[in-house]
């Protein structure tokens, strides 16, 4: 009966253990997973705003060109139609499409200010039907004037939508759009995260007011979810990454992924084929009119996954080796010193067999064991981390959290488990970014310290850095894009208000750039915008921001600067420029620019309040000769 209740013992303890390192092995997937989600979420933003700055960009030069708003204007607002003023713009207008096309957007259309369609440069010949009741991009449009993009489905295309009003004396004549397909979309996901396989899952509700076949031919039933289709036609060769596609897809397909894309939320699950991890990542796909149209799935092999599998599989065995050891020491008492030291020695061989840095600790933080990794990820010898107070040396805590407890310790005194992203310091003094998994030791029913996991995540930390990067910085000049500026720009308006100290804003744009492009080519215009953002910064102060907002027009953020210095320094901007002319080769290419200049008041609602203000100094800058400086 003794040996009966020995071995229930035993069998429970084993139980208690296994169900310990199967909730470890979760979280540590869970890690992975939420980061490989939140990378597919990224990315996607990331090539949703590359083909939107593309649009930025040839959206501005459209309105730069003389003439060609006017006549877009006098086609749009004409009654009856005019075949023959419709000819004249697509005439006019075809090279720019053609150039389009080579950058991967497909479709090219222009609207009437009441929804109809005017000109569709991917179907000439088909025109003036009313497209606002079946368009809730239009709809949009027509309720918020202002450029937006999303996903939407229409009678003859499938895909991301980039639309733009089009504006002449401040009243809406119309509307600009162009289209890209989610192959397109693709091939920049391809670009930003290699070594991944997209597919795109369409909601078949998104489809069903489709009435071409052509649409419907490349869409098929996915296997996993009968409310959702599969785009066959626009997706990448499985074969070309490597990937076992079949029997992942099949794996995927035993989820209850139903409840989970009725969420409408990014998830990423983790999937296990022969021994290697593998991480299906689902990123939701909204319309205009913010219905779930469908799902992105990323498919990609996921190395820590397969570690973290064999590391789980690997502690149930050890855990198992090491009950049956106790059980062993206990009914062998005079055996129990020799079993002690054994039982010792092959835990010590679990730590420096771990790739991951553990250590144990006291409530004061005082070391009771480290392993090899956590020494040769801080630097440290052993000697150096047993005689320290482990946490006051590694652990670096932040400004804000000083003064309070440390929520590594202060969860372990209070018997619950913590894991996080913190910094720890090396033996050189650098700080090193690790995600750490910290439980309670407890020992005689009391918490008696700390056992603590930690994994450097440099790496991470870096890729995430370079997607922020990508998404805020302009790739030609280095300087903050559009983006990235008007969030400066806003944020220095609510500064400004609370403290109601002044700033001033200013609208730059070079005289006669086309010009500069035709007579010398685009790379060196290319050259007069870096040569502008490095002038422009080297007169600028520490805390001045300058961002391109687009093709040849920047802005300047000016925090506490009343309008007088503002206009010193735009003087001072222009006349540099002025004097100091673009070196492109053997080639010295003169510039001058003009300048927009207003100073931020206190009823500025938002940034497009200041940069319309700026904008239209700006024109009159240009319109009064050019190479000079108005104040609005």
């Amino acid at each position: 009966m003794r040996r009966i209740s020995y071995i229930l013992v035993l069998v429970g303890l084993y139980a208690g253990v296994a169900l310990f390192l199967h909730h470890i092995r979760q979280d540590k997937e869970q890690q992975y997973l939420d980061h490989a989600a939140t990378l597919l979420s990224t990315t996607y933003t990331a090539s949703l705003e590359r083909y939107a700055l593309a649009m930025d960009t040839f959206h501005s030069s459209m309105s730069q060109q003389p003439g060609l708003m006017a006549l877009l204007n006098a086609g749009l607002n004409e009654r009856p139609p005019n075949a023959f003023m419709r000819d004249q713009i697509h005439a006019r207008l075809l090279p720019r499409y053609r150039y389009l096309q080579s950058r991967g957007i497909e479709q090219w259309q222009l609207h009437r200010r009441d929804g109809s369609s005017y000109l569709r440069f991917h179907a000439p010949g088909t025109h003036d039907d009313d497209l606002l009741p079946v368009r809730p991009s239009l709809r949009q449009l027509h309720e918020n004037p202002r450029p937006s993009y999303g996903f939407e489905v229409g009678r003859l295309f499938i895909g991301f939508r980039f639309i733009y009003p089009l504006i002449e004396q401040g009243e809406l004549v119309g509307s600009m759009e162009t289209g890209v397909s989610f192959d397109h979309i693709r091939r920049t996901l391809d670009d930003l995260a290699p070594g991944q396989v997209f597919m795109f899952l369409l909601h078949r509700e998104t489809v069903e007011s489709i009435g071409f076949d052509h649409l419907r031919d490349h869409l098929s039933a996915s296997q996993l979810s009968h409310n959702f289709l599969i785009d066959h036609l626009h997706q990448a060769s499985p074969e070309q990454q490597g990937l076992p596609l079949p029997a992942l897809l099949e794996q995927l397909a035993s989820y209850p992924l139903d409840t989970r894309f009725k969420q409408g939320q990014p998830f990423s699950l983790p999937l296990y084929h022969q021994s290697l991890g593998y991480s299906a990542a689902f990123m939701p796909v909204y319309s205009f009119d913010q219905h779930l149209s469908g799902y992105i799935l990323a498919l990609h092999p996921e190395p820590p996954l397969t570690g973290i599998q064999w590391e789980y599989y690997t502690g149930l065995v050890i855990s198992l080796v090491v009950i049956l050891l106790l059980g062993w020491l206990v009914l062998s008492l005079h055996h129990q010193r020799q079993r002690f030291w054994s039982q010792q020695q092959r835990l010590d061989a679990i730590g420096r067999a771990v790739g991951e840095g553990i250590y144990v600790t006291d409530l004061n933080g005082h070391t009771l064991f480290v392993n090899e990794a956590a020494c040769r990820m801080t630097g440290y010898n052993a000697d150096r981390l047993y005689a320290s107070n482990l946490h006051t040396l590694l652990h670096i805590h932040s400004p804000s959290t000083t003064a309070a407890p440390c929520p590594m310790l202060q969860a372990a005194r209070t018997g619950t488990a913590y894991e996080g992203d913190e910094l720890f310091r090396t033996r050189t003094g650098q700080e090193l970014p690790v995600v750490v998994t910290s439980l309670p030791l407890i020992e005689q029913d009391e918490i008696t310290g700390t056992v603590s996991v930690f994994r450097d995540i440099s790496e991470r930390k870096e890729n995430e850095r370079k997607l922020e990067e990508l998404a805020t910085t302009d790739p030609l000049t280095g300087l903050p894009n559009r983006r990235a500026f008007l969030q400066y720009l806003q944020e220095e308006i609510r500064l400004s208000k609370r403290l109601g100290h002044e700033s001033a804003l200013m609208m730059v744009d070079f005289d006669h750039f086309k010009a500069i492009n035709d007579r010398y080519g685009h790379q060196a215009g290319d050259d007069v915008l870096q040569h502008f953002a490095r002038e422009a910064t080297a007169c600028l102060r520490e805390t001045d921001r300058l961002g391109r907002l687009g093709g040849e027009e920047f802005a300047i953020l000016l925090p506490g600067t009343d309008p007088q210095g503002a206009h010193h320094l735009a003087e001072r901007v222009r006349q540099r420029l002025e004097q100091h002319p673009t070196h492109s080769g053997q080639t010295q290419i003169p510039m001058t620019l003009s300048i927009g200049l207003t100073p931020l008041q206190a009823q500025d609602e938002d940034a497009s309040t200041a940069l319309n203000r700026a904008d239209k100094a700006l024109y009159r800058a240009k319109s009064t000769g050019r190479n000079r400086v108005e104040i609005g």
